[in-house]
This record gives structure tokens, sequence and C-alpha cells, in this order.
């Protein structure tokens, strides 16, 4: 591909082209690229596996999913659909829906899992692991995390207001979290919340939350 070259070595994230997704498997921090998969060792970003265009990125449990665009010698449909790796991303296998979906936005807990389908403006969710999936009735949403201590709750954030689901996307109750938060990431030990320029975090819903020392010119 003219004009995409990439060296599989890089200083910093500004070095490499459209950052779709960040996550980490709780011992390093992996970033979804244009160029492919990019973990962070020494200060470095180094290629992991394959150059392919990674969109959604979420890892549960040590498996790694994505979805996204085929690379020049992958011999995958364009979009790849559900994908998996079991070895931090140096190889992947399909799971389901190939050649059909490009999750843009992805979460797996357990069994659960939730995309946002860019190409049909759908958001998807599954109970079997990715093997079969059905549409899920959402709000408008900038981001969604999955409670990973209980996958059947879902917090959903559009930049106004907040809504969790008890019942893995079936209905959905406003909630009272912090104001103007697009950014949103439940973990098994906070849940983060992020505006504009600011990210806090908090160690429940009915809790209170910190400012963090972190101030950004925006988050996306």
């Amino acid at each position: 591909m003219t004009g995409c070259a990439q060296s599989s070595q890089v200083q910093g994230l500004s070095e490499l082209s459209h950052i779709h997704s960040v996550a980490t498997d709780g011992q390093n921090i992996y970033a979804a690229s244009h160029h492919g998969l990019y973990v962070l060792k020494e200060n470095e970003w180094t290629l992991q596996g394959e150059k392919f265009d990674v969109m959604g990125l979420a890892i549960d449990n040590g498996s790694f999913y994505t979805s996204g665009h085929p690379g020049k010698d992958q011999g995958l449909p364009d979009p790849v659909g559900f994908l998996i790796s079991k070895d931090q991303g140096l190889t992947w296998s399909s799971l389901s829906l190939k050649g059909e979906v490009d999750f843009h936005l992805l979460e797996v807990r357990k069994e659960n899992a939730i995309g946002v389908a860019a190409n049909y403006g759908l958001i998807l969710k599954s109970s079997d692991g990715g093997i079969s999936w059905k549409n899920a009735e959402f709000p408008a949403a900038s981001d969604f995390s999955i409670n990973p201590g209980s996958p059947e709750e879902i917090l959903v954030v559009d930049g106004k207001s907040s809504f969790l689901s008890n019942d893995y996307a079936k209905s959905f109750t406003p909630v009272e979290l912090l104001k103007n938060v697009s950014k949103i990431d439940w973990n098994t030990e906070y849940i983060y919340a992020g505006n504009d320029t600011s990210l806090f975090r908090g160690k429940s819903l009915n809790g209170s939350f910190e400012e963090m020392q972190y101030k950004f010119q925006s988050i996306l």
C-alpha cells in the first residue's frame, strides 16, 4: 500500500497513524493502529504480529479480540470479522462474522461480547464468546464498558448522560455519574471516566470519583 510504510518500532504513539483502541492485559499496554497491533516495551512501541488495520481491541482472561481490515498477505476477507488471539496478538484466528462486520468499539467479558459494527451502524451482542450475534438496543453511546465482575451489567456514556443495564442490554436506566463523560472503562479495581480534558476514577457507581492528575487537550 503506497504511503503506508511503517517501522516495526516507534518511539511514541504520535508516530503511529490512526490509533483506534488501547487496551491492557495487566502487564503490557497495547495500541490498535492502522498499521497493526503495537505493544509498549522499554518505552518503545513494537509491532506485535502481522501488519493489518486493527480497529476495536478487547482483552479478557489472556485472550485478545479484534476486528478490522486485512493486511496484504493475511488471506482474510475485508472486513476480517471477529478475531481471537491466544498468543498476545502474534497470530489470529477467525471466530465469526468473517467478511461481514467491522467492529470499531469492542468489549469482551467472559462469554459476553459487545461490538459497534461501524459498517452497518449497529451494536451487536454475543452470549457465547462471539460465535453467534444479535442486535442490541442501546442508548446513543460514545463509549460503553462491561462490569468484569458481573458481565450482565453494562455502563453506557454519551458525553452528557450515563446509563446502566443490569440485564445485558435488554433495558437501560439513567444513572448519576459525572457530567460530560464521553469515555468509560470498568475494570476489576476501578471505574475510569473521562471527559474532554480530565480523567476520574471511582470504586463503584454509587461512590465518589476522584480526579486523577492528568490533563488532556482533548480525549477523543
